[in-house]
């Protein structure tokens, strides 16, 4: 079965850890190479060397969108994706704090939250990554099942990270 909605598909075993990606989404969204503006982050893992990729998934029911107390954070019906309205958003990182998959973040020079908007329909990130760890597609019922598994591995890893440091 094949989804009517295309989605960023990770496959963090062809990751290199170049990050292209990163430089190619805070530089559409931010005019800046910055690592705390990407709306996806490659997250490595040092005693093994490989590299997990963390975007978001733009879930069906996002819980960023449910905790969003006033309405930034919400499901845009035209696009089909979860958004964040920056002219709303009061910066009470809610969304950022309960995004299972850390991608909410904040940016600390608007006091607002961001997160990938799917650039429009036409992803930098899948645009610039050289191995084609991230691509932009239909993706099938196992390999979203498969997307959904990793994400949440990678969500563990990144918690693991941040007590390591």
């Amino acid at each position: 079965m094949v989804s009517r909605k295309k989605v960023l598909i990770y496959d963090s075993s062809k990751c290199t850890g170049c990050r292209s990606c990163m430089a190619g989404c805070s530089l559409q969204h931010e005019g800046e190479c910055s690592k705390i503006l990407s709306r996806i982050h490659i997250v490595k893992k040092e005693e093994s060397g490989d590299n997990y990729i963390s975007g978001c998934n733009q879930c069906e029911d996002p819980i960023c969108a449910a905790v969003c107390h006033f309405g930034a954070n919400k499901i845009d019906r035209e696009k089909g994706i979860a958004v964040i309205d920056s002219n709303v958003c009061t910066g009470c990182k809610e969304c950022v704090t309960y995004c299972p998959f850390g991608a909410a973040n904040f940016n600390p020079r608007t006091g607002k939250a961001f997160k990938c908007d799917l650039c429009d329909g036409d992803p930098v990130c899948a645009r610039w990554c050289p191995s084609d760890a991230i691509t932009y597609g239909y993706p099938d019922i196992s390999l979203k099942k498969k997307r959904r598994d990793l994400q949440i591995t990678q969500g563990k890893m990144l918690v693991e990270a941040a007590k390591e440091v």
